[in-house]
């Protein structure tokens, strides 16, 4: 994965991914791989959006306050 991919870079990327799978379009020499790499895409996507979280919910508390 690049440095620096933003959420929507790893999302289409992963969508590509998919789409590519449903479409049989991956050889089987290539599956693993792509899987691997799919992996590793929602990885980082849960931790963008954890870290997403945990910031707004200290936004919000600090608001309260």
């Amino acid at each position: 994965m690049a440095k620096k991919e933003t959420y929507g870079q790893a999302v289409e990327k992963l969508e590509k991914i998919v789409a590519s799978l449903e479409n049989n379009e991956i050889d089987i020499d290539e599956l693993a791989e792509k899987l691997r790499e799919a992996q590793t895409l929602m990885a980082f996507c849960r931790e963008k959006l954890a870290n997403a979280d945990k910031e707004i919910e200290k936004i919000l508390a600090d608001k309260e306050k």
